[in-house]
């Protein structure tokens, strides 16, 4: 009969692997679960045309109905308001008018800021007996008619991103660092030009270059630093695989884009990581003439600058001890 250290010994390994993947699970869950079991708006930015007593009469009904949830911003005419939820200030706004009161949404910003208003304001006509008109201000393409297709064009590039990485990583740990950078970078404009290819050809969109130069971008932004992890110590990769899919999705909002509905410390963290942010940027591009865009290249691009930086440095500092101990080791032989 074998000693229980030997049997031990034997499946340690499965059992590292089975507590991994069960600790991965739950953190997936927990950090999903909390984004979206229970979504509420927080300071959602609506525009409204009216005169000021509607306007209070509005805001205080807004209050009462979800405190907190809406940020009103005033416009003098509709046109001010339609350019507004253009220039994505605001999700929405509502235009109240001697015969009626009419809705502005943009559901190719998000199913679910659009269906929130809607429901909102038609509750509140109801109440009051007045009629509400919705319009759609920025509908999704007739290929992309639930406007999903900008998450999903991200998501599916995170996967091969983050495998490019850890292959980058494992393969060139014993080349030089330029390879170790080349790598993610040519890979990141291939991924770039290809899933946008795809992406265009089965929802319609343009702005090719643009939405494919952004693709390249988050794909580097995950890649480089994936690499940089693995190439510090392997199982550091598993930081890249936490950050930016088990934390990264659920951040994001989804394809609904439920991001400001979370609770607070996952809101705080959507801009800050690239899936949320190259999201974001893919929709503004395709649909709002590319406004609102800058900071999250900015977001992209400074996760990719990291991850170079690190790779670089780690090889400077590597290089810098293979020469401090080649020099001890030479000059302990001459002196012996």
């Amino acid at each position: 009969m074998r000693p229980s250290s030997q049997i031990f010994h034997h499946i340690r390994l499965p059992l590292a692997l089975v507590a991994i993947n069960v600790a991965f699970a739950a953190a997936f869950m927990g950090t999903a679960l909390s984004a979206f079991h229970a979504p509420a708006p927080h300071a959602l930015p609506v525009g409204i045309v009216a005169p000021a007593p509607v306007s209070h009469e509005v805001r205080d009904a807004l209050q009462a109905h979800a405190p907190g949830g809406f940020a009103l911003h005033a416009y003098a005419t509709e046109a001010r308001a339609r350019t507004a939820i253009g220039r994505r200030e605001v999700d929405g706004a509502l235009v109240a008018a001697p015969g009626g009161m009419t809705l502005l949404v943009a559901q190719a910003g998000g199913s679910a800021p659009a269906q929130l208003l809607t429901n909102t304001f038609s509750g509140l006509a109801a109440k009051t007996g007045r009629h509400l008109a919705v319009v759609d201000a920025v509908p999704p393409l007739k290929d992309d008619s639930l406007a999903l297709s900008s998450f999903f064009t991200i998501l599916c590039v995170l996967f091969p991103s983050l495998a490019t990485g850890a292959a980058t990583a494992h393969v060139f740990r014993r080349h030089r660092t330029a390879w170790r950078i080349a790598v993610p970078a040519m890979a990141a404009v291939a991924i770039g030009l290809s899933a946008t290819a795809v992406a265009a050809g089965v929802t319609g969109f343009g702005d090719y270059l643009s939405v494919a130069g952004i693709v390249a971008l988050f794909s580097l932004s995950i890649s480089a630093p994936t690499a940089a992890l693995g190439r510090i110590k392997l199982p550091l990769i598993a930081l890249a695989v936490i950050a930016f899919l088990i934390i990264g999705i659920p951040v994001s909002g989804g394809p609904a884009g439920l991001a400001p509905f979370g609770p607070g410390f996952l809101r705080a963290l959507d801009s800050a990581l690239p899936l949320g942010a190259a999201v974001d940027a893919v929709r503004n591009t395709i649909y709002f003439h590319a406004n609102d865009t800058a900071h999250y290249l900015w977001v992209l691009g400074a996760w990719a600058a990291a991850g170079i930086a690190l790779l670089l440095v780690h090889a400077s500092a590597r290089s810098t001890l293979l020469t401090h101990y080649g020099l001890r080791l030479r000059g302990a032989y001459r002196s012996s």
